[in-house]
């Protein structure tokens, strides 16, 4: 097989006369080629006679069969660059080489693929090689063609020609006419409802069950901050601050699984009460039960402390900050309200309610302060015109403990010491004294200390710290709480504080224990 190839690569050389280096180089890989073929003759002469000999040193030696190939593979290529093709000396010689070989690669595996197809196989038949075609009659082609595009044009024909029959006799059917409009099929309407049957993906978040999946605890390196008072969220980087009463807060990074600490602030003799992260993600802030708050920049890592102003003996162990980062409102003292300049941190006024403010929160559009008291009125009052635009009654409330409002602006809710939470319309309670609620919440009996939406306004997360596991995840639309959160034994501890991620992905939930535990929320794909 060998020689037939290259006399053929010799007749082609022989037809340009200029190219003898080409001659050269085939006529002494024929003579090498000739010597190898008439060794190979020889020794297979000499193994018929000792067959039984072969047959033991084969079986002795079958373990070594890989390693032995690998060597006669190495041992082709070493005689096939030392004595064969080598490596073209002048620009003539590699022209010539490029021209007829295609590279001195492409010809070693040429000459391997041809020693592949003359050795012998297990059976002890010797591979033929396929036969190729000596050329190609486009007539053939044209005539397959030509048949099958007949085929195709006689089937159109024959099925054009029953569809006019059909439609003389019985005329054209309705469900044959595109432009109809399509009618609500029963059966469509069963593999709706029928879930198992048809399931397809929705965007809103279903009732019943959530799919959660509990991942590290969020302070797993740290664990040193007490009683976990605040867990704020960066709103663009996947970043978390949670601060506690032992005066320590941690930077973390949230992935789930490694939650590296990033940095840690330790304020002495200051037991963090409240903690708010600006609209913009720059700066962090923490009060306390002190005359004095501490301001801390996470651009530059600065920290800077800041005495209150104004009269009365009022702390910043309760406050918010408004959406739009202007304002800063802080409970005081005998119902007092004080709202300061959220940049210059200078203080605009005092408002005065009729009870002591136990909660407060702004709505998104920073247009109005929510005021929850320790009676059960919650006032309501309009930054813009600065006073109060209505104080309504929370229903069934005798002691309100917290509020909060969704990011859409829509839902407010109330919390009790009681353990009901109230969920009103945003529109109603800014004109209604006795709003009736769109929706009870009474699954815990213990006062709610913490509550957050999500940032579709899908979900309300409540929680009370007086007893273990008290934490409650609502559906907004059906107002029924999640049957399958809190977990068996998901060990959750005393909840102090609950908080969704920007994206709603992640909850997180800390505790009195010093842990804050952190939830992959699968229906949201986003951080």
């Amino acid at each position: 097989m060998g020689l037939e190839i290259f006399t053929c690569f010799e007749n082609r050389a022989s037809e340009d006369t200029d190219d003898a280096a080409i001659q050269q180089i085939l006529s002494a890989y024929k003579r090498d080629l000739e010597v190898e073929l008439k060794s190979e003759e020889d020794e297979s002469d000499d193994g018929s006679e000792q067959s039984e000999e072969v047959g033991v040193k084969q079986k002795e030696d079958s373990e070594d069969d890989d390693s032995t190939d690998k060597g006669e593979e190495e041992d082709i290529f070493a005689q096939l660059d030392d004595h064969t093709i080598g490596k073209p000396r002048t620009d003539r010689e590699k022209e010539l080489m490029s021209l007829v070989f295609g590279g001195k690669s492409e010809l070693v595996n040429n000459l391997l693929n041809e020693g592949e197809d003359s050795e012998e196989e297990d059976g002890g038949s010797v591979a033929k090689p396929k036969r190729k075609a000596a050329w190609q009659d486009s007539d053939d082609e044209r005539d397959e063609d030509y048949r099958e595009k007949k085929s195709r044009l006689e089937m159109k024909a024959t099925v054009r020609k029953q569809r006019k029959n059909f439609e003389k006799i019985v005329g054209q059917p309705k469900w044959a006419d595109l432009d109809r409009e399509r009618e609500v099929d029963s059966d469509d309407e069963i593999l709706k409802t029928v879930g198992h049957v048809v399931k397809g993906k929705s965007s809103e978040l279903a009732k019943g069950e959530i799919e959660l999946k509990r991942l590290k605890n969020l302070n797993r390196e740290t664990k040193n901050e007490g009683e976990i008072t605040a867990v704020n969220f960066h709103p663009t980087s996947m970043v978390a601050v949670m601060a506690g009463k032992n005066g320590l807060a941690s930077i973390v990074a949230v992935d789930g699984t490694k939650n590296e600490k990033l940095h840690t602030i330790g304020l002495k003799n200051f037991k963090i009460a409240c903690c708010r992260m600006t609209p913009d993600g720059n700066e962090v802030l923490f009060g306390s039960f002190r005359k004095f708050y501490h301001v801390y920049n996470l651009i530059s890592g600065a920290s800077n402390t800041l005495q209150l102003k104004g009269d009365g003996a009022w702390t910043m162990k309760n406050f918010d900050m408004s959406k739009c980062g202007k304002y800063l409102a802080v409970t005081g003292g005998y119902g007092e309200i004080h709202l300061l300049d959220g940049r210059s941190k200078e203080l605009l006024t005092t408002i005065q309610q009729k009870n002591c403010c136990y909660s407060l929160c702004f709505t998104p559009d920073s247009k109005y302060l929510l005021c929850n008291s320790q009676d059960n009125d919650v006032s309501i009052y309009h930054l813009e015109k600065r006073r109060f635009v209505n104080v309504f009654t929370d229903e069934g409330c005798v002691n309100g403990s917290c509020i909060a409002i969704c990011p859409s602006g829509r839902f407010v809710a109330t919390g009790n010491r009681q353990g009901i939470v109230n969920i009103y319309l945003l529109e109603k309670i800014l004109k209604e004294k006795y709003p009736s609620p769109e929706k009870t919440i009474s699954n815990l009996t213990t006062s709610i200390g913490s509550m957050a939406f999500n940032a579709t306004s899908e979900l309300l997360a409540i929680a009370s710290p007086e007893l273990p596991d008290a934490v409650k995840l609502v559906h907004m639309k059906s107002g029924t709480v999640f049957r399958n959160f809190p977990m068996m034994k998901s060990a959750l501890g005393h909840v102090t504080r609950v908080q969704f991620s920007p994206g709603g992905g992640y909850l997180a939930l800390g505790n009195r224990e010093s842990v804050v535990s952190l939830f992959r929320v699968k229906h949201y794909e986003n951080y």
